[in-house]
């Protein structure tokens, strides 16, 4: 069999065309391969960043924890100052009423002492009856007794005669005494004599008239010295 010339440049150009044809092929697959990658590769890439931007918000919770330790700390202020509050004393009610002054003895409360004397049977125009009163305020009244018209001398005293008569006045004993049952001792019916004390609102009082108890005679002799010194 004899081959034509032409036929078998027809045949040789044939295949040329398709070895060439194939490889265009090939290089398409792989370029369509590679951008393929490339797409995921971006994609992933894209993934990761957004990922990444995500995980922003674990910044706003660690905000949100140091916000409620610093709530929690600034909440503690209030018991702290209502424990402080709670356990403040107040020193002007726990002491509660007194009737002095413990590290002085000087009586606070005291309100007025008074000494009536008399005698019965007076005859006209001729005083029977006297009395010697001091009052809280520091005043010293006097009426002398046998002064016709009842004068009556008022004066203040000084802080110190005022302090050692309170003491003498206002004595437990003598509260005692006058707090007792009537009569303290026995009494004359024509002679009289009476001790009147007030102090912290309460009153204390007895006919006195020749008794002679410690308490009573140095109220007695309070009164004189009283009356004497500031209204002679």
């Amino acid at each position: 069999m004899t081959f034509q010339p032409t036929r078998l440049i027809a045949l040789l150009l044939a295949s040329f065309t398709l070895a060439c044809g194939g490889d265009d092929g090939k290089s398409d697959a792989s370029s369509e391969s590679s951008a393929g990658e490339t797409t995921a590769s971006t994609g992933t890439s894209a993934g990761a960043t957004d990922t990444g931007t995500g995980d922003t918000p674990t910044t706003g919770s660690s905000g949100g924890a140091s916000d409620s330790a610093s709530g929690t700390s600034t909440g503690d202020t209030p018991t702290g100052t209502g424990d402080a509050s709670t356990t403040a004393v107040d020193p002007g009610t726990s002491s509660g009423g007194s009737t002095g002054d413990a590290s002085t003895g000087e009586v606070t409360d005291f309100e007025r002492f008074r000494i009536d004397n008399a005698a019965g049977l007076c005859p006209p125009d001729v005083d029977c009856d006297g009395f010697t009163e001091l009052l809280g305020t520091r005043l010293l009244r006097v009426s002398p007794f046998g002064e016709v018209g009842d004068p009556v001398t008022e004066v203040e005293i000084s802080a110190e005669d005022f302090t050692a008569a309170v003491q003498v006045f206002a004595a437990p004993e003598l509260l005692a005494l006058l707090d007792g049952p009537d009569p303290l001792c026995n009494a004359p019916s024509d002679v009289f004599e009476t001790m009147l004390v007030e102090v912290g609102g309460s009153s204390h009082d007895a006919d006195t008239v020749f008794c002679d108890q410690a308490p009573l005679g140095a109220a007695r002799d309070m009164a004189d010295m009283l009356a004497m010194k500031y209204a002679p």
